[in-house]
């Protein structure tokens, strides 16, 4: 009975959850948007998401990141990579679908070159990102996806914005794939 009473919204589209972005964007502290907010079960497919939005991709062993060209304020995403030459995402079989961005992790920073450097470091020898630390703990991760076979796309964002749309794309991925990515569990 109640399965019946359930309604799903409509997903919308990539286009109209970047022009919802810049509404939130655009409001000042303590005003309403005029709309309401969008759940998860309305994101986009996580798909749309990886293809639409414009991730600038690097493999993670690749070299420093440096402030000039990525010292800005985004969301991250760590990539398991099929092949390290050229960059093919991994397919990852979830819950209810495959994931055929290899997305294994959503983060957001401040300063992305400082945040993606810690991580490439805690890949090799730090322990100062969760991520990582989780993906070294994981025998079958580390197996399958050894750091020459990892990845990591990023989207500059206003930096009030990036902890929102952090939230919104791991949203996405949890309403097409019914889990989130295996690095953002938490233990």
């Amino acid at each position: 009975m109640w399965a019946e009473q359930f309604v799903v919204e409509q997903q919308i589209s990539v286009s109209e959850l970047k022009e919802y972005w810049r509404q939130i964007e655009n409001v000042e502290n303590g005003s309403t948007i005029g709309r309401r907010c969008i759940t998860t079960i309305e994101m986009p497919p996580w798909d749309k998401l990886c293809s639409e939005l414009g991730w600038q991709l690097y493999r993670a062993d690749a070299g420093h990141f440096g402030k000039k060209h990525h010292g800005y304020s985004g969301v991250y995403r760590l990539i398991g990579l099929e092949t390290d030459k050229p960059f093919k995402p991994a397919t990852i079989s979830r819950t209810c679908g495959e994931d055929v961005s290899g997305t294994l992790y959503i983060g957001e920073a401040g300063w992305l070159n400082e945040r993606l450097n810690q991580l490439r470091r805690s890949l090799r020898r730090e322990d100062t990102h969760g991520a990582s630390r989780l993906w070294r703990q994981s025998a079958a991760l580390v197996a399958k996806f050894p750091s020459n076979k990892l990845g990591v796309g990023m989207l500059f964002t206003n930096p009030g914005m990036r902890g929102w749309i952090e939230r919104d794309l791991i949203g996405a991925y949890l309403n097409s794939f019914g889990d989130t990515p295996p690095l953002n569990c938490s233990f």
